[in-house]
């Protein structure tokens, strides 16, 4: 079954399929009901799709790396925010980046629109972030995410819970609003009617929901905009440039989200036609599968802005062992108070009455940096190519807006930009420039591109040296190791690394080693070995003449 065909039509026909917080939503209107009989026996396939490992008619072909991965900088972070993420990272056995992303996503959501960085009277960035955690299943992307935004779930799960009794106190004042109501009309006297009571409204932090009709309702009754988070990013990248059946793609609305911009949505149904928001501020935050991120963004998202806007993190998988490590009562609770301070932030009051954010002006000091940063970030694009440059670009933003979150990290109530944060900034965004540059090698390159990467990325983790044999082992592609030894000299002819002679007190044997890799001794499978001889380029025909 051609499940990307399948899946093709049903859309086609007017079918919603999406991946919902792991699960598969599937939904029909009453005359395509027949669909659900279609899809629901390839219902594991679908979900296999749509999460991005493969299936019976697809080829597992993970994304290769490009370059070599730099730690994620946990000292720009500020040093509360540090500690929890160092801590959250230690307990889970995942990468820095996977718990800091989150974080920072629900950090910028915790201020909203109540503040933003003024770099000049005409150039204002709002805290709104947009984070991708790239990496295979079981490198812990779901936990990170969780352990990093329970404090915002928290916040929500007070508002749900105190609306819930707003609504039972509205209730009875409908009650006695049309009793009073009632009682007024008869005397028919002359004073002003009573008060229709106010329908309570929930605020929210956080929604899977990444409809923009969805959004727009969220948005219009609250000033602080929202966080969108996705466990499995896949459905949002599949679905947002769908074409919605005369109505254009979501595409549009969510680039401008990016920037809080106004957005106006038309609705066919309800009470309420047209929704208008002025600022429409959502931060974005999921995980992804290499595989499922490659396919899903294409060329396409590559050329309208939208991979551009990502912050990109993809750690190489690593073995996670066991560890008794969690996260002190202490630095939880340190995170717990600056959400708090943060959302009990008020936003600025404009001429006409109306709720604006804040605007921040940097110091004199933070201004020099500013400058410094932006001449030579600027100067970096001139070299880049369409893809990385859109990207550059969009980092230039994000600077400001990491200045800003930090800065309200250290002093919720503070009215400007300092250089301290400035700095941290720069180097944070400096981190994600290269990261991008990682990760856009991916989209570039060909099969045999790819190929090779993954098979470096597997020698690295086994030590930077494999015979064919220990390669045939580790990965099921290779049914002897014939072919094997082929594709490890190809990437000798490559330059990426060398046949070794390895001498035992018993036997020798001829194994690959990466240039940059540690020597063979230092190898975790090398500890039985006596002695090992790098010989640059050594042919079989030379190595079994030294036999």
């Amino acid at each position: 079954m051609d499940i990307v065909k399948l899946l093709k039509d049903a859309k086609k026909d007017g079918v919603k399929i999406d991946l919902i917080e792991g699960e598969l939503q599937i939904e029909a209107t009453a005359d395509k009901k027949h669909w659900l009989g279609k899809l629901r026996p390839h219902k594991q396939e679908i979900l296999s799709h749509l999460i991005g490992e493969p299936t019976d008619g697809e080829i597992d072909e993970p994304v290769r790396q490009v370059d070599k991965y730099r730690p994620f900088p946990t000292s720009a972070l500020p040093a509360q925010v540090e500690g929890y993420v160092s801590a959250a990272s230690k307990a889970i056995g995942c990468d820095p980046s996977f718990v800091a992303l989150p974080l920072l996503a629900s950090l910028a959501r915790a201020i909203g629109n109540k503040r933003v960085i003024r770099l000049k009277s005409t150039w204002c960035e709002p805290a709104i972030i947009w984070a991708a955690m790239i990496g295979k299943s079981g490198t812990h992307k779901t936990p990170a995410m969780q352990i990093a935004m329970k404090f915002l779930d928290k916040l929500q799960a007070k508002s749900i819970s105190s609306h819930a009794e707003a609504m039972q106190q509205f209730d009875i004042d409908v009650v006695e609003h049309d009793r009073d109501f009632a009682t007024w009309k008869k005397s028919k006297g002359r004073d002003l009617p009573p008060i229709k009571p106010e329908l309570p409204v929930c605020n929210r932090y956080v929604t899977s929901d990444s409809t923009i009709e969805a959004l727009a309702m969220l948005l219009h009754d609250q000033f602080d905009g929202l966080l969108v988070s996705r466990d499995e990013l896949a459905g949002w990248l599949n679905g947002i440039a769908e074409y919605k059946g005369g109505s254009g793609s979501d595409l549009g609305h969510w680039l401008a989200m990016w920037s809080a911009a106004p957005l106006v949505v038309d609705r066919k149904t309800g009470a309420i036609k047209m929704i208008h928001i002025p600022r429409a501020a959502v931060s974005l935050v999921g995980g992804i599968q290499p595989g499922t991120l490659r396919k899903a963004i294409g060329q396409e998202h590559m050329q309208d802005g939208l991979c551009a806007r990502l912050l990109l993190a993809m750690p190489p998988s690593k073995p996670v062992t066991w560890s008794d490590a969690t996260v002190s009562t202490t630095a939880e609770k340190t995170i717990t108070g600056l959400f708090d301070r943060l959302i009990d932030l008020e936003p600025g009051v404009s001429e006409q009455g109306e709720a604006e954010p804040t605007a921040l002006d940097l110091t004199p000091e933070a201004k020099t940096l500013w400058v410094k940063y932006f001449n030579r970030h600027r100067s970096e694009l001139v070299d880049l190519d369409d893809d990385l440059a859109a990207a550059w670009s969009k980092l230039e933003a994000y600077t400001a807006r990491f200045a800003l979150i930090f800065q309200l990290c250290d002093c919720p109530e503070e009215h400007s930009i300092d250089e301290t944060s400035m700095q941290a900034a720069i180097e944070l965004s400096d981190w994600f420039g290269v990261e991008a540059k990682r990760v856009y090698g991916m989209f570039s390159d060909d099969k045999e591109g790819q190929e090779q990467r993954e098979l470096v990325g597997l020698i690295e983790r086994k030590g930077g040296s494999v015979t064919p044999r220990d390669l045939m082992r580790s990965c099921r592609k290779f049914k002897t190791s014939s072919e094997a030894e082929k594709v490890l000299g190809d990437l000798v002819k490559a330059g990426v690394g060398n046949w070794v002679v390895v001498s035992s007190a018993t036997n020798k044997r001829r194994q690959f080693t990466l240039l940059t890799a540690l020597t063979v001794t230092n190898s975790p499978n090398s500890a039985d070995l006596a002695d090992s001889v790098s010989v640059n380029g050594v042919s079989r025909q030379e190595w079994e003449a030294s036999l």
